[in-house]
């Protein structure tokens, strides 16, 4: 009788007894790209293929270096009020706009702009699962990075790329360069995603923090961007051939009226508010407050002249002389 031990051809065949084949460790750009399949499906319902990852180190600045024209570029805080950075290109944001607002990604070239705020909005939510993804991968393969790619979620957009050496610190990064088939193949995209290797405010205060120590929030953050405003006093309009001839030492009319009707204009050149103008420490200042004219204004059939071109700082008036035109 045959020992009921012994293999029969067929098992050995189909490599029964033999030792399991070792599984490959799952690397950092493998869970990353696992996290960018997940996002894909569950929030845009977009098949995304991860061609393979790049991963390095770098200093902020040379990360700077490398951001492609036109980007979303959109800000991740972390624990202990730590910063990252998700970039997308301008053919994956295309891709994810298009995939959830007219549900599918068109072969049609990504249009060459910039960026919206609603573009940001639309994008949000794929960031913050990836980056939620990219934690349970990592932790899941007990990777050694996983603490340094966790608690990370999408905080605001970055409209003027000025403003990130302003919000993260010199420090290095983990730099990961995904390129991204988006719709099997409808478009190709690329999402660059940054994360530090060590609390950015330990390394820009120099010292470990401290309990005692105020920590950085979002709101500490926006605080640090720059908003333009532009202020109009007044709008003269004059023939061409005038406006050739303009010098210095010349006179433009301005209503006296205008001193209190300063529109206050945003970077798009809407209308914010209007103001009043005056002075602040020897400089001109614009109040916030009512549209009201001066008190001291009378109605004028004919406009006043404030001062010339060259010597229009003399002309203004102080508080001092004009109580109604505030000094802030």
């Amino acid at each position: 009788m045959a020992d009921p031990d012994t293999l029969s051809v067929l098992q050995r065949k189909t490599g029964a007894g033999q030792p399991a084949p070792d599984i490959p460790r799952l690397s950092a750009t493998g869970a990353l790209g696992n996290a960018l399949r997940r996002a894909g499906q569950d929030v845009a319902n977009v098949l995304i293929a991860a061609q393979p990852i790049d991963q390095g180190k770098a200093v902020l600045d040379e990360v700077l270096g490398d951001l492609p024209d036109r980007a979303l570029l959109c800000l991740v805080e972390g624990p202990d009020s730590s910063f990252g950075l998700a970039v997308l290109d301008q053919n994956l944001m295309a891709g994810l706009v298009e995939a959830q607002t007219i549900g599918k990604v068109s072969a049609t070239a990504a249009a060459d702009r910039a960026p919206t705020r609603t573009d940001a909005a639309i994008c949000a939510d794929f960031v913050d699962r990836m980056l939620e993804c990219f934690e349970v991968e990592a932790h899941g393969a007990q990777l050694d990075i996983a603490p340094q790619v966790s608690g990370y979620r999408y905080a605001l957009p970055i409209m003027d790329p000025d403003v990130i050496s302003l919000t993260l610190a010199n420090v290095h990064y983990h730099m990961f360069r995904a390129e991204l088939d988006l719709a099997g193949g409808a478009k190709q995209g690329v999402l660059t995603v940054i994360l530090p290797c060590e609390a950015p405010a330990r390394a820009k205060h120099g010292h470990a923090t401290d309990r005692d120590t105020p920590e950085l929030t979002v709101a500490d953050v926006a605080m640090t961007c720059r908003a333009e405003l532009r202020a109009i006093l007044h709008q003269v309009h004059l023939p061409v051939t005038d406006v050739a001839n303009l010098d210095v030492g010349m006179t433009i009319p301005v209503p006296l009226q205008a001193l209190g009707q300063v529109a206050l204009l945003d970077a798009d050149d809407r209308v914010v508010t209007t103001c009043r103008l005056g002075r602040m420490q020897g400089q001109r200042a614009v109040r916030i407050g009512p549209a009201a004219p001066p008190h001291a204004a009378p109605e004028m059939s004919e406009p006043a002249i404030l001062g010339s071109v060259a010597s229009a700082e003399d002309a203004m008036p102080t508080p001092a002389e004009q109580t109604d035109i505030p000094a802030s």
